[in-house]
């Protein structure tokens, strides 16, 4: 919004009117110097935002990757967890033989 020339001259002559010649300066002034703070205010934020939108954000590393249980040998599967350790389940048959021949 900018202002035409002819309502520049009737905004000068209303406040040239209502302030008078005297005073008419010192508030030309002021608005003046309220319009410099104000776009200097702005100036400003807008540098503090640019500074801010243009830190890069760091993101936080993968965690490691779990490594192979060197405990078991290759292409072995470990046994799914079924109930605690200490109690068998009770439809693991115990009084059937197992593969190595052991009851």
């Amino acid at each position: 919004m900018s202002l035409q020339p002819n309502e520049v001259l009737i905004i000068v002559l209303v406040a040239l009117i209502v302030l008078g010649p005297k005073r008419l300066p010192g508030a030309i002034r002021g608005i003046g110097r309220a319009f410099r703070q104000v776009r200097d205010f702005s100036t400003s934020v807008r540098q503090e935002m640019d500074a801010t939108l243009a830190t890069p954000i760091i993101e936080p590393a993968d965690p490691p990757k779990k490594a192979p249980s060197e405990t078991s040998a290759p292409g072995e599967t470990e046994p799914a967890a079924t109930g605690s350790p200490e109690e068998p389940a009770a439809d693991a048959g115990a009084d059937r033989p197992t593969s190595d021949g052991t009851a």
